[in-house]
């Protein structure tokens, strides 16, 4: 019978260790289905080997495999070095804890030159080899490459042949196991290379100590661990999960507790006898060129979409390869510090140390306010901000991202704790196409409103649409699509309504190259990359701005900071760049770049990170999470202060003083905004490899000390603001009408919806500028009343009317396709109703040339009915004229009103087009004309319409539409008689044309002026040559352009 241990340690073992052992022999189940996952997709053209030992294979997230694939490496990485080592002795592996890893076959396969002299020895529990000896022996795949194979039936030997031993024993029976390997091996005069893969981390440490002390004593020996550590400590939130996770499973690490980190590895080898000795995490070798080729990091983007960075990295940052010698000869070197260049060139800025200024907290202190359960769970989210009732305090979104099951379409909304008397919007927030995103951004570009731009769906599947929220309206505008899809990038607030936008991601393989600046007027503007150097194109890094939402008005460029980001090699970049960008206001902005030197070390690598939240706050750039190169950020460095002027650089660490009863952050996938005196995180969370998912249960609130205190008097004592979760609100998907997928028809965008329950309400929409359907007033009876029975008895059917007859169902303002009529009111009703194509727009019955209508004037017998509510007083305040609108199925010609007016839908449903202003030059306008003859409902003319952005409104009984003044539109009825009222009203302080205006769009009186001014400078070219004519006409309209206001 097999001996399972020798005597004296069986005396000494715990009867409940014999159910422990097979717990951690059921931990090599769960890792070789891992690695099988690896196998088959990492490993097509090799032999595979885990499918022999895997039964159910299973294929694993990217993360898990990507994670496997390293840990995979790192072994191969030491058995290749030990392997092609040059030696005359006999060559030993011995694989303590080997489970079912098929490492001899995997050897013996790839490495076909260097296995000649080489012994592979496979140590583990004797149940487990026992299992794993009957695999090999009944496997022909297996055994086919072993020659001599002896089966023996006593002892801890299970199978020896030329090249393999498989011995059963207890590596905490080291006496056993040492008989063993005298028996078969002259192990003293072997190269033996011990390599343990989180096997030996299970045992407590006196057992797993005295293993590494003997193998020091073997001559020529040399030591492979790779297992998990704690560089942060056991609080830090992906330890924290990951040690709960093998407590769980009653498999706990019992090297960690007493090594945490590198250090402590390393000088536990020295204590036991190891005098040549590197570790590394697997961060750190995923970085290290000695370790991977960059072709080799770059294929591997070929094998599975992969956009797990942070947690990838969290999971190097964990397990480490320590590789000891008993000799000076190492595999792996240490790690190259960045060198730094002391002659810049005219393209590289030398950084200035600075001294650490007083304004400038070098430590935060941290608040938490834990959310309800189930609620403010999400992960690469954006901040939003969000209105209250006290406009000076508002609160904030996170929109979108990654939930607990799958990407969200909800957006989560925080408040000040100390304010609860600020009201929350109990109605939900407009509706915004393809919420369910993440790894978007949204940038707060002040009164401008707030702009949103790309994200992805997977990392195969990013999206270019591009939206601008009006907070003070609840509104989302789709603007100018990015030129393509993009995700990881970064977009700052250059002022005055303008972004810069920097590199992402396009798809799983592709970095975009392009920066762009935006602006309400040109959309996207592609930036002229100007100067010898220009950074790599990377995603996810660190973009800031010098100055951020200063007009760039008021400075003549603007500048910033690039730096980190991963490249298309896999590695996160260390250069950290100035950048300046000029001629921001016109259709050629130029970015030029210039590397910064001699900036320290520590500093450098603070910077260059990947995933962290860049916000400026109280007139500095903070730098909050995310990872950076070879090492884990903790509390004492995850926040930086970058403070960048013009000619120089100083970074200084911020210490978060988190209370001992608040859960670290985990500052990876989180929302940072500046709120105030205050910076709240929102959301974060991290997939912990395979150990489970840590969220952040809360938002977190930063703060100065010194803002606790506000007087010295001790009368007075400021607490500092907090915030907490208040509620969350759904997005309702719409889907985008297109003409054709693959025509270049224009997106039809729809006009947005709200509700307003005061005047100053109506004044925000009315500063936003952009259309917007107003539902929920209450405009009177006429809503139930105004039948078309009921129009007749009150306006009287006898009464004569001039209406429009038209010849087609399109009326043309300028080629007069129709006919002025004079008809009584009832034969004109009875003609709508019967479907004539006949369209009334109210005239004044005093002067109809001269004055302009008034429903009360005109209508005096309708108008009780109609009321407009008080929350549009301030239309009342400046109101023009109030037509009345009855149409038949006609359209109205395509039309801008240099008034803004509100048409107030009463009978009927109707559909509109609207148009912004610039894009006046795309639809057919003459000069000095307010009219088009282009039908923009009619599909073959549709596609002509390239370039513009047309706004869809459908509305409704009781909708209340309000048009911005120059907004191009035309209207069709779609439910027969159509019946409305149209207010006009004067909301520009000056500029309207003296004179008549009966209509509500006779142009500017600067308008007319200039077309005066521009016939006399034609004229003024009389008696010149055609030649010399278009010469000075071209270069005074050139001129002309070049002066636009932006």
């Amino acid at each position: 019978m097999r001996p399972k241990t020798t005597q004296s340690f069986q005396a000494g073992k715990a009867s409940s260790s014999k159910n422990q052992d097979d717990l951690i022999m059921e931990t090599n189940n769960s890792s070789i289905v891992s690695k099988r996952s690896v196998e088959r997709l990492y490993f097509p053209r090799e032999q595979h080997f885990f499918r022999y030992f895997v039964k159910k294979p299973a294929r694993r997230s990217p993360l898990i495999n990507r994670g496997y694939w390293l840990r995979m490496k790192a072994v191969d990485f030491s058995c290749q070095q030990f392997l092609e080592t040059s030696t005359m002795t006999q060559k030993v592996i011995i694989n303590l804890g080997c489970g079912y890893d098929p490492l001899p076959w995997q050897c013996l396969s790839r490495y076909p030159n260097h296995v000649k002299n080489v012994i592979f020895v496979d140590v583990d529990y004797p149940d487990l080899m026992a299992r794993k000896r009957d695999i090999v022996v009944q496997t022909t795949e297996l055994n086919a490459m072993l020659t001599d194979v002896e089966l023996p039936v006593t002892g801890n030997i299970f199978l020896r042949s030329n090249e393999y031993l498989q011995i059963g024993c207890d590596l905490r029976d080291l006496v056993s196991l040492k008989e063993t390997l005298a028996s078969a091996l002259d192990i003293e005069s072997c190269f033996v290379l011990f390599v343990a893969e989180v096997s030996i981390t299970y045992m407590d440490a006196i057992y797993s100590n005295d293993l590494i002390k003997w193998a020091s004593t073997i001559p020529t020996a040399r030591f492979c661990l790779l297992e998990q550590l704690i560089p942060e400590g056991k609080d830090h939130p992906f330890a924290k999960t990951m040690i709960d996770h093998f407590e769980k499973l009653n498999t706990p690490l019992r090297a960690v507790e007493q090594y945490p980190n590198s250090e402590a590895q390393r000088l536990r080898f020295e204590t036991l006898g190891w005098p040549s000795i590197s570790v590394k995490n697997l961060w750190q070798l995923w970085n290290s060129p000695k370790f991977l080729a960059t072709e080799e990091r770059r294929l591997l983007d070929h094998i599975e979409p992969f956009d797990e960075w942070e947690e990838f990295a969290l999971f190097g940052l964990h397990y480490f390869l320590l590789v000891a010698d008993t000799s000076d000869f190492l595999p792996v070197s240490e790690m190259d510090e960045p060198k730094l260049t002391d002659n810049p060139s005219d393209n590289e800025r030398v950084a200035i140390e600075l001294p650490i200024t007083p304004e400038i907290p070098q430590r935060l202190e941290v608040s938490f306010s834990e959310n309800p359960k189930g609620y403010g769970c999400r992960r690469f989210a954006a901040g939003l901000p969000l209105k209250t009732a006290e406009y000076s305090r508002p609160n904030f979104g996170n929109l979108a991202g990654m939930g607990p099951k799958t990407r969200t379409d909800t957006c989560d909304v925080f408040g000040n704790s100390l304010n609860p008397k600020i009201d929350v919007p109990i109605y939900p927030y407009s509706s915004l196409p393809q919420p369910s995103r993440m790894c978007h951004t949204i940038t707060d570009l002040g009164e401008f409103g707030a702009l949103l731009v790309g994200g992805r769906m997977s990392p195969d599947k990013a999206l270019a649409d591009c939206w601008l929220y009006h907070k003070w309206v609840n509104v989302w505008e789709r603007i100018n699509d990015l030129p393509q899809p993009l995700y990881r990038h970064r977009v700052v607030n250059l002022g005055d309504g303008y972004a810069l936008l920097n590199t992402g991601r396009t798809d799983s393989q592709v970095i975009s190259d392009i920066y762009l600046v935006w602006c309400r007027r040109f959309g996207w503007k592609r930036c002229h990359l100007d100067g010898d150097q220009i950074p790599r194109p990377t995603f996810g890094g660190t973009f800031s701005v010098l100055g951020e939402g200063v007009p760039p008005s008021s400075l003549k460029h603007k500048f910033g900071i690039l730096a980190g980001g991963i490249s298309d090699d896999g590695l996160l970049q260390q250069d950290v760049w100035e950048w300046e960008l000029s001629s921001i206001t016109t259709e050629r902005p130029v970015l030029r770049f210039r590397r910064l030197l001699n900036i320290p070390a520590s500093d450098q690598l603070l910077v260059a990170r990947f995933g962290a939240s860049t916000i400026s706050h109280q007139g500095e750039t903070y730098i909050i999470g995310g990872i950076i190169k070879d090492r884990i950020l903790g509390a004492s460095d995850e926040v930086s202060v970058l403070i960048h002027t013009l000619s120089s650089l100083y970074v200084v660490k911020s210490t978060l003083n988190i209370p001992k009863l608040i859960t670290q952050p985990l500052l990876i996938g989180t929302t940072v905004v500046s709120a105030g005196s205050s910076i709240l995180i929102m959301g974060g969370s991290a997939v912990c490899f395979s150990f489970g998912t840590f969220w952040n249960k809360g938002c977190f609130t930063l703060f100065s000390k010194k803002d606790d205190v506000l007087a010295t008097s001790g009368s007075y004592h400021q607490v500092p603001e907090t915030w907490c979760y208040m509620q969350t609100f759904q997005f309702h998907t719409e889907i985008n009408r297109v003409t054709s997928p693959s025509s270049s028809s224009p997106i039809h965008r729809d006009v947005p919806r709200t509700q307003i329950t005061s005047p100053d309400e109506f004044l925000n929409v009315l500063s936003a500028g952009t259309p917007v359907v107003i539902g929920g007033l209450n405009i009177g009876d006429c809503v139930e009343k105004w039948t078309a029975d009921y129009l007749k008895d009150k306006v009287g059917t006898d009464r004569e009317v001039v209406v429009h007859e038209g010849t087609s169902t399109h009326l043309d303002f300028k080629l007069k396709n129709f006919a002025y009529k004079t008809k009584t009111f009832g034969e004109f009703i009875k003609s709508v109703e019967s479907g004539g194509k006949y369209y009334m727009r109210a005239l004044s019955t005093e002067s109809a040339k001269d004055t302009p209508t008034q429903l009360a004037t005109d209508f005096p017998a309708l108008a009780p009915d109609f009321v407009l509510p008080k929350e549009l007083e301030y239309i009342i305040q400046n109101l023009h004229s109030s037509p009345l609108r009855i149409s038949g199925p006609v359209i109205m010609w395509l039309h801008y009103d240099v008034m803004a007016n509100v048409l107030c839908q009463i009978h009927g449903q109707k559909r509109l087009l609207l148009f912004p202003p610039s894009d006046i030059m795309h639809l057919g306008f003459e000069p000095g004309s307010s009219s088009s003859s282009i039908n923009v409902f009619e599909k073959d003319q549709i596609a002509g319409l390239h370039g513009t952005h047309p706004h869809e409104a459908l509305l409704q009984e009781g909708d209340v539409l309000f048009l911005p003044s120059l907004w191009l539109h035309t209207a069709f009825p779609t439910s027969g008689m159509s019946v409305a009222v149209n207010m006009f009203f004067r909301n520009l302080e000056r500029g309207y044309a003296a004179g008549r205006d009966v209509y509500g769009n006779r142009d500017l009186a600067a308008y007319e002026r200039g077309r005066q001014d521009v016939n006399k400078i034609v004229k003024s070219f009389e008696g010149f040559s055609t030649d010399v004519r278009s010469f000075y006409l071209q270069r005074l309209a050139a001129e002309l352009q070049q002066k636009l206001p932006e």
